[in-house]
This record gives structure tokens, C-alpha cells and sequence, in this order.
């Protein structure tokens, strides 16, 4: 079973590199919660029916198990590359290598605490526990939607502009970089401010 998780985890990963950029690292995101909320919702639902009627775990243990593989193909096709990926995009050269390593140290973080809190969660919700777990990606798709930058096919200059904004709404990071003309900064000046944020203006030439 671990070696056909693992399989399948690798399937995600190719699908991933054919996905990521045609649609964009946003709706990987969203999609991607949406898929892993489904799997856990039904996952939850056939434990819930084994739990309380014997006579059917055996029916639908080969659907739970299709859908721990279903789980696997979905997050290894989605949050399991992009976000990974957006960390090396979104921090400007001089501090990428620092961002892209608190990024990976926040992971490893996670998964430790992940680690020690499921028994403890899984000992008192039992089953219930991927309803929960199912609320939690949902949970993640408006802050995907609101507050996550697209960066998809865009070169880091342009990055840059849409970062420079002070609000981190996705809508306003948008807003700054069209006004930049669509990643065109060759035909900008940069300029900082006082409180580390940085404007883009149109050059004299």
C-alpha cells in the first residue's frame, strides 16, 4: 500500500508539471483544496458508514482506500509542488535563497507538528477527523482567492512590481502590476521608500 501511495504521489508530481503553469499557481491552489475537501468529506463519510453499520465496512473499504490514493494524486498534483514553487518566486534575488529557506523550515515545522497533533486529534474525533480535516481545505480557498499572488509567466521584475504594494490583497497586488505595465519595468524606475515598500514610476525617457 505505502509503495502504491508513493506511485501515485509520483503520477501527481508529472501531472503537476503539465498543469502548474497553463493554469496558473492561484488555481492550483484553489482546485487543489477543492479536490483534497471532497476526498476527505467522502473518505469521512465511508468511515461513518463502516463505524455505524458493520455489515457494510467491508463494501466500502476498497472506496476508502481509493480514496487515500485519490488524496495522494490530488495533493502531489497540486499544494504538494506549488507550494514549494511559489517561495522561489515571489523573494527578490538578494533574499531568495533566505525566503526560500524559511519557506521550507515552516514546512518541515508543519509537517513535525502534524506529526504529534494527529494521534491526539484522531484519539478523540476518531473518524470525524477528515471532516475536519475536510473544513480545513476549504477553509484555504478564500485565502487563496484573496490574499495569494499569481505568478505564473511572469519575469521577476514584474514580481517585484506587483509586490510592491503595502496591501497584501491579491486584488491591489494585481492593480500594481498593470500599472507597471504588465512586467514591462525596463520603461520604470524603482524607487524605495522610507518604510522599505517600493513604487514604481514611469522613467523621463
Amino acid at each position: 500500500l505505502a509503495g502504491g501511495l508513493n506511485t501515485i504521489g509520483i503520477v501527481g508530481t508529472i501531472i503537476s508539471a503539465q498543469i502548474v503553469d497553463r493554469f496558473g499557481r492561484r488555481k492550483c491552489l484553489i482546485r487543489g483544496s477543492f479536490g483534497l475537501f471532497l476526498v476527505n468529506a467522502i473518505a469521512a463519510s465511508l468511515f461513518e458508514v463502516a463505524r455505524n453499520y458493520s455489515s457494510e465496512a467491508i463494501s466500502t473499504a476498497p472506496a476508502a482506500v481509493f480514496m487515500l490514493f485519490l488524496f495522494n494524486l490530488c495533493y502531489a498534483a497540486t499544494w504538494g509542488t506549488v507550494a514549494f514553487l511559489i517561495p522561489t518566486e515571489i523573494f527578490p534575488s538578494k533574499m531568495r535563497a533566505q525566503g526560500n529557506a524559511f519557506g521550507i523550515t515552516g514546512w518541515a515545522i508543519g509537517v513535525g507538528w502534524t506529526t504529534l497533533v494527529n494521534p491526539i486529534i484522531f484519539a478523540n474525533l476518531e473518524n470525524r477527523t477528515y471532516f475536519f480535516f475536510a473544513g480545513l481545505n476549504l477553509l484555504w480557498i478564500p485565502i487563496v482567492f484573496m490574499f495569494y499572488p499569481e505568478t505564473a509567466d511572469r519575469s521577476l521584475e514584474s514580481i517585484n512590481a506587483m509586490l510592491s504594494t503595502s496591501s497584501p490583497l491579491y486584488s491591489k497586488m494585481e492593480a500594481a502590476y498593470q500599472i507597471a505595465g504588465n512586467g514591462e519595468v525596463s520603461a520604470t524606475q524603482e524607487s524605495t521608500l522610507k518604510d522599505g515598500s517600493m513604487i514604481i514610476e514611469p522613467s523621463a525617457a
